[in-house]
């Protein structure tokens, strides 16, 4: 389980913030730019236009709309006919369905071929032409009759509400005139209507009679009426009422709010309460550095095949040779002793091919080296997984925080996913919101190696132990009553420590700060080379044996690759209905 140490996993912390924004980017891809698969219609212009829409539209009063389209097309080249497209599911997602029935379909006053065509979610296509047949480039009237059902909503306090697109928003033909009339069921309370996505349009109305002209009109250019009866002037539609904006951006606070309370909360179930961590002036005994950093910081470290090399160097078994052109050589000095090995490490000599005295492996960029390399490093974290659970345990409050981030974060690619690549371009804002809330929440939880598991009662006495030694070798609080000549055999002892608790740097400054130089002398298991007297800079593993095995465990990976291993307070085009249509 997470704890406030001051090591991270650095790699998991950028994959969490790198989710993180494409968490969002998607979230406001959806909410604020068209989708791709409507970008990508719109990028091809239709070769043919409407010289003129006209449309005549009977609403009764049980929701039932009829409809008759006289559409004037100027046909271009190698074109067969005409599609229209119907919308056929609720305005705001959450009533039911308006399906199209009773389609008749006339061209230039003769009935014309027309087929329902495979379509996208919540459309009809209907196709109107025959494949075998090219039209006359130039005019030709389309005249389409349908009736579609349920096309009223439940408004605010009792009302009734018509929301409907006249012209459709998929029209990807442009259009010279509109002519809309229809006949309402009851004198409206209310009649709004835009053009396009903010620009008001003027209806004029006599009675039940509602007639609007306007136009030209670009290529997906909607024009929406919203008509609102009086509670009792027409018989209240069975359903939710529709959500409005406003309430939509209510829900999508209230689901905001939700998400952050819940990732917060199992943020903090995956919080482990420190056991303190006074300074210690020896490493505990029984467990190798590369363990010991499994018990600290729950996860592996970088340096964790460097440290063991180190440790075993330490203890007699290895001999470490730099060489002039930097490269490194770890000879097997003295017969590895079973009984005294710690785990992994017998793993690693094998791995390295260096199991018996007098075995050598050379460090180097050949992708030999580095394959075994690799193997060693495998094996090592094998073998450490499973000493660490003698002191860890797996933590349930993890498993459900990360469960709950993924499911969020897929959730949210997916809503980004369907909406742009799906077709319908629909979207639930509410849910997308709540679920971007949760997600960049609980990222870095997910993220977080050190949520997987919790200490137990033997590991939180380990997890003190190693964190006051940490402190001990990284701290320059006691450099004034630190004698380094009269420790010098700390240095060798605790380098391969420092090294797996990455604060080598800093253990080896408080030696050179009082004038210890660092050589053979120091460090009796390591030669390097004919340099003579070393610096910490000189001698770093981020720059001499770290950086050989980086080159080589590089050059292997390299070849793996290689072989292949609006008006009115409403926004145009919001309504229901309408579809559009195209030549083909």
């Amino acid at each position: 389980m997470s704890t406030s140490l001051s090591r991270r996993p650095v790699r998991q912390l950028a994959a969490a913030w790198f989710l993180r924004l494409l968490v969002v980017a998607a979230t406001l891809s959806v909410l604020f730019v068209p989708a791709v698969s409507v970008l990508a219609r719109r990028s091809n212009p239709d070769p043919s236009s409407i010289t003129a829409y006209k449309v005549g539209m009977e609403l009764s009063k049980d929701g039932v709309l009829r409809s008759i389209e006289e559409i004037d097309v100027n046909t271009g080249f190698d074109r067969r006919g005409i599609f229209r497209i119907f919308d056929t599911a609720p305005r705001s997602g959450n009533g039911p369905d308006h399906p199209v029935s009773e389609v008749t379909v006339t061209r230039d006053g003769q009935v014309e071929r027309a087929e329902f065509v495979p379509s996208n979610k919540g459309t009809a296509s209907l196709r109107i032409g025959d494949p075998d047949v090219v039209l006359t480039p130039g005019q030709h009237r389309y005249v389409i009759g349908s009736t579609t059902t349920d096309v009223l909503e439940r408004g605010e306090d009792g009302a009734v509400v018509w929301w409907w697109n006249v012209v459709g928003s998929g029209w990807q033909m442009t259009m010279d005139q509109v002519q809309v009339e229809v006949v309402l069921p009851a004198e409206p309370l209310k009649v709004e209507c835009v053009q396009g996505r903010r620009t008001e349009c003027s209806p004029t109305l006599e009675g039940t009679r509602l007639r609007l002209t306007t136009g030209p009109l670009k290529a997906y250019t909607p024009v929406t009426l919203r008509v609102t009866f009086a509670e009792g002037a027409v018989p209240t539609p069975p359903g939710p009422v529709p959500t409005s904006s406003s309430t939509t951006w209510l829900f999508a606070g209230l689901l905001s709010v939700a998400g952050a309370v819940a990732a917060a909360a199992l943020w903090r179930a995956t919080r482990e309460r420190s056991p303190g961590m006074p300074v210690l002036f020896e490493p505990p005994e029984g467990i190798s550095p590369a363990l010991a950093v499994r018990i600290l910081d729950e996860a592996g470290g970088p340096d964790d095949l460097q440290a063991t090399l180190f440790h075993m160097a330490e203890r007699g078994v290895l001999q470490l040779t730099q060489s002039d052109d930097a490269r490194w050589t770890v000879a097997c000095v003295a017969e590895p002793v079973v009984s005294q090995m710690e785990p992994g490490e017998l793993d690693v000599l094998r791995k390295l091919g260096i199991e018996t005295a007098g075995e050598h492996f050379t460090v180097s960029r050949s992708t030999t080296s580095g394959e075994k390399i690799a193997k060693a490093k495998t094996a090592l974290g094998h073998a450490l997984d499973a000493a660490q659970q003698g002191y860890l345990t797996r933590s349930r409050a993890g498993a459900v925080a990360r469960a709950v981030g993924w499911i969020a974060t897929g959730g949210v690619l997916a809503m980004a996913g369907v909406y742009h690549f799906g077709g319908s371009a629909s979207r639930n804002v509410p849910l997308l919101v709540g679920a971007t809330v949760l997600s960049v929440g609980l990222l870095g939880v997910v993220m977080d190696p050190r949520t997987r598991t919790v200490h137990n009662e033997q590991g939180r006495e380990l997890w003190s132990r190693v964190g006051g030694f940490a402190r001990f070798l990284s701290t320059d609080s006691s450099e004034s009553r630190f004698d380094a000549a009269a420790h010098l055999d700390w240095f060798p002892r605790y380098l391969p420590w420092a090294l797996a608790l990455g604060v080598g740097e800093e253990w080896a400054r408080r030696y050179e700060a009082q004038g210890v130089a660092l050589d053979s002398a120091t460090v009796p298991y390591v030669y390097w080379g004919t340099g003579g007297v070393h610096s910490w800079h000189d001698m770093s593993l981020s720059d001499s044996f770290n950086a050989a095995v980086g080159a080589a465990s590089a050059s292997y990976a390299a070849s793996q690759v290689a072989s292949g291993g609006g008006g009115g307070g409403f926004s145009g085009g919001s309504g229901g209905g309408g579809g559009g249509g195209g030549s083909w």
